[in-house]
């Protein structure tokens, strides 16, 4: 039987396994789905080191590789289909790292087999892809989690509540969201990244309404969701996408609608050593800057700018501490599975995230404000 037929077979039966939350878990067992770039480069790495925790199994369906990362990481049970590490006992949660196609079929299977689900960005190709991924995690009762890294920087966090407080007796008055990239691995990565020459596996591409016209632009959206994810963590949901549009040469705007003021979402690319990306917000009296490090820059937080009018004025450059955000990110995921807490960058609210990017192309494509239905 394939695994897309034994997929369909266990989609047809909806059972709700019994789910694990214990503060007292002597160990968290993980289960590691796809061993491609972003999993070698950050998640081992930062799952690897966190106490009480234990990489249990590795999938990939290049199983040389799986072998060569379960020998590194001492990972003692290697699978070739994602459908058999989950009926391992002794998986509680796992990590989906493969492709962003497959993302949606993967969590659907994990949330039925009662394993808790940490998927890197962005979740899901459409937003109801993203909606079903939701629906299934809250009818099984399993925590989802998608890879936000950014919001677990502590400079971020510190601008969060410095904005907060400024804005309380302040008004916002214009937002820009900037992200045209460069060198996001910052030199040679810590550890090298394993190679065997096997083919990537294949995956059924999904794209959203106006998603192929705007091929690029969606690459650019969805590999850059980030930035989407922070200016709505740091402002809220906006109205509507007001305005967007693309140059046809690699760069593009969005215009995010506030009501009372915009959020400019400039996106590129660009071939640089270094990493450019930040986020401005204006006030009257004032402003908070955010400059974010290269994404695989270890310990380096995001800086932080704040300006602050007055008879005397100030400008003040509070520091995050040294830590690495997917660290971070990882701690905060095996929180939730032994508190039984709610993610920062739960599935409900990084669905948000792909409503957006549809509204956006669909702007594009019919160059009209396009209302956001969350």
């Amino acid at each position: 039987m394939s695994g897309k037929q034994r997929s369909q077979n266990r989609s047809t039966t909806h059972k709700c396994p019994q789910i694990k939350f214990s503060p007292y878990m002597s160990e968290i067992g993980i289960g590691v789905i796809g061993c491609g770039f972003i999993a070698q480069a950050a998640h081992l790495p930062a799952f690897s080191r966190l106490e009480d925790v234990r990489l249990t199994a590795i999938c990939d369906k290049r199983v040389k590789l799986a072998r060569l990362l379960a020998e590194k990481y001492r990972i003692p049970k290697v699978y070739s289909s994602h459908l058999d590490l989950l009926e391992d006992g002794d998986v509680d949660a796992v990590l989906v790292l493969t492709g962003k196609f497959s993302h949606k079929s993967i969590v659907v299977d994990a949330c039925r087999a009662g394993k808790h689900v940490f998927v890197e960005k962005p979740m899901a190709t459409t937003a109801k892809d993203a909606k079903t991924m939701v629906e299934e995690a809250d009818r099984t009762g399993v925590k989802l989690m998608v890879g936000y890294m950014k919001r677990y920087d502590s400079g971020v966090k510190i601008a969060r509540e410095i904005l907060t407080e400024m804005s309380s007796s302040d008004t916002i008055t214009y937002v820009r969201t900037h992200i045209f990239g460069g060198d996001w691995v910052c030199g040679p990565t810590i550890h090298p990244i394993i190679d065997t020459g096997e083919p990537k596996p294949e995956e059924e591409k999904v794209y959203p309404e106006y998603g192929e016209k705007f091929a690029h632009v969606t690459e650019a959206l969805l590999e850059q969701i980030h930035d989407i994810n922070l200016t709505r963590y740091m402002l809220g949901d906006p109205r509507n996408v007001g305005y967007a549009y693309d140059w046809g040469n690699g760069s593009f705007i969005a215009v995010l609608n506030y009501g009372d003021f915009p959020a400019v979402l400039e996106q590129g690319w660009i071939t640089a050593d270094f990493w450019d990306e930040r986020m401005e917000i204006y006030m009257r009296n004032g402003w908070v800057k955010l400059t974010l490090p290269p994404p695989l820059l270890r310990n380096v937080p995001a800086k932080v700018e704040v300006y602050k009018a007055g008879k005397v004025q100030r400008e003040e450059h509070p520091h995050g501490i040294w830590k690495w955000s997917f660290e971070a990110e990882a701690e905060h995921f095996i929180d939730c599975v032994r508190k039984d807490l709610t993610p920062i960058s739960d599935g409900h609210d990084s669905y948000k995230d792909l409503v957006v990017v549809e509204a956006i192309l669909k702007s594009m494509g019919e160059r009209k404000p396009v209302n956001l239905r969350f």
